[in-house]
């Protein structure tokens, strides 16, 4: 049997002893590098924001879709998500997309028209953030946007029928920089629970009830 001398066990049980101590400050470390779950849209809670009208509809050939009457279904959904984001808190911050249509209609010269501002691109593709925006939704926007003070525009870009459920596609823009931050589709019930259902699970995506 081997014995090792006196002076190198020393040495193994004070390294391992240092090994010991400096187990929990790294387990420290990593606790405060790891990500904090949250909306993914959260932070843009504290900027100047404003989300526009629905822009398309696309209803299914058959089911319950064929039943909606989009333009009244619109107005109800875009005062709904305002509805819940004034309620969590985004009243002072966010302008709203039946804000944005006032004020449109209040300066016909001025600002583009809010439920038709040029996204046909912005559908049915892949989309990615840091994507350039097309120059004609650019100048749309900014028309619209500079109405409440806003540097980013949320655009519904789409909501179409998938079954007995409804997926909304959604953009957040730059502006100023002319670029695509962020691109999502949420999935959501549709039928009678599609309103009140698509505007809580949009509030989720930017701020916790």
């Amino acid at each position: 049997m081997s014995i090792y001398p006196l002076t190198l066990l020393r040495t193994a049980e004070l390294a391992l002893a240092a090994i010991l101590t400096l187990l929990p400050g790294v387990a420290r470390a990593q606790e405060k590098q790891a990500p904090v779950a949250g909306p993914p849209l959260s932070s843009f809670t504290a900027l100047r924001v404003a989300i526009v009208p629905v822009q398309f509809w696309q209803a299914d050939s058959l089911g319950w879709s064929r039943e909606v009457r989009w333009a009244t279904t619109r107005l109800a959904l875009d005062s709904a998500v305002a509805e819940v984001l004034q309620t969590r808190g985004l009243s002072n911050k966010w302008a709203f997309a039946g804000d944005i249509a006032r004020a449109a209609k209040r300066n016909p010269t001025y600002a583009a028209d809010p439920y038709a501002l040029g996204v046909g691109r912005l559908r049915g593709v892949e989309l990615q953030a840091g994507g350039d925006v097309s120059p004609q939704l650019y100048d749309n926007l900014r028309t619209v946007t500079a109405l409440g003070d806003a540097r980013y525009a949320l655009i519904p870009v789409e909501l179409r029928v998938q079954g007995e459920q409804v997926v909304l596609r959604l953009v957040m823009i730059d502006t100023r920089a002319r670029n695509l931050v962020w691109a999502g589709e949420l999935l959501s019930p549709g039928g009678t629970s599609l309103i009140a259902g698509l505007a809580t699970r949009l509030a989720d995506l930017i701020i916790e009830p």
